[in-house]
């Protein structure tokens, strides 16, 4: 199998959540960092245009969000377990919960304590994507409303572990640790100590953050974007002939032309419909710098719906 290769910048918080199931696993990884905002002109031709960070490449496979990204990388390492038998349900989850509830909580929150120090660039592109303004002069003044949200499931969090385990699901790190992780470390990164003291860190959370953290980003190789397009030119994309009664009873057939969207924020996607099933909708996508490539999108938390094939 080809090297993973992660597609994905140091601030990113769901990329630091990749980070770390490299870290669990032990694995050796291609690492390409792409440009905070848009444009990408040496990822946009390998992946449609979606924009959402990161984005694991193997190969002509194109994992799109960390709901796939994350059970991937758990076939490919030796060590530890991000879906541990039998609570692998669990995990999926519990790291539904944390992320749906904190992460844009954590952004706000972060964001608002930034003024003057974000890219202008980065606030205007951000508006469309994230529906909201991210312009700090306006996130300041509804910190207390976000601190309140983000503490709130950090209490949750500080419940859980109070019996005292290691970590959420008991004595070994799951999934569901790294997703409750990333949304608080992006806060303790780039917040500052103003933000950060405010946080409603336990006694319990403070020793958990650390175990977490201790796990580590595994074996990063400096990779260029060229090096990745070589990587999925060379490649053939698979075949796959996944296909769910599903498909059919919301009206779609394998070979249309369908969109792909984030439920919450972000944009679409769009390609041949070339497989779904009960956890992946996948297209395939063609681009004249790379040939075909597949890219694949979690069922939960994307919608697809039949798209106009713009003429070339």
């Amino acid at each position: 199998m080809s090297t993973p290769i992660l597609h994905h910048y140091p601030l990113s918080p769901y990329s630091e959540k990749a980070r770390l199931a490299m870290g669990l696993k032990g694995l050796s990884w291609g690492s390409v960092e792409i440009p905070i905002w848009t444009p990408r002109p040496k990822l946009t031709p390998m992946t449609g245009g979606y924009r959402r960070t990161p984005i694991l490449q193997i190969g002509a496979e194109f994992y799109c969000d960390t709901l796939l990204i994350l059970p991937v990388l758990e076939k490919l390492g030796d060590t530890g377990s991000l879906y541990p038998s039998p609570h692998a349900s669990l995990a999926r989850a519990f790291g539904w919960w944390f992320e749906k509830g904190s992460f844009m909580n954590s952004v706000c929150l972060t964001l608002g304590n930034l003024e003057g120090k974000l890219p202008q660039e980065l606030i205007d592109e951000r508006r469309p994507f994230f529906g909201v303004s991210i312009e700090p002069a306006e996130l300041r003044p509804r910190r207390g409303t976000y601190l309140q949200r983000f503490n709130a499931h950090i209490a949750w969090l500080a419940d859980l572990l109070g019996d005292g385990r290691s970590f959420i699901l008991g004595a070994s790190v799951s999934a569901a640790d790294l997703s409750a992780y990333h949304p608080i470390w992006f806060a303790r990164q780039n917040a500052g100590p103003e933000i950060t003291d405010l946080l409603s860190f336990s006694n319990v959370v403070g020793p958990w953050y650390d175990r977490v953290s201790a796990f580590g980003h595994g074996k990063p190789v400096q990779m260029t974007p060229d090096q990745a397009i070589e990587a999925a030119r060379s490649a053939k994309p698979r075949d796959l002939d996944d296909w769910s009664p599903e498909a059919q009873q919301v009206g779609l057939q394998r070979g249309d032309w369908v969109s792909v969207t984030p439920d919450d924020y972000g944009n679409p996607v769009a390609g041949r419909l070339l497989a779904w099933s009960a956890d992946e909708v996948i297209l395939r996508h063609e681009d004249p710098s790379v040939g075909a490539v597949n890219l694949h999108f979690p069922r939960v938390g994307f919608d697809v719906v039949p798209a106009h094939r713009l003429a070339a």
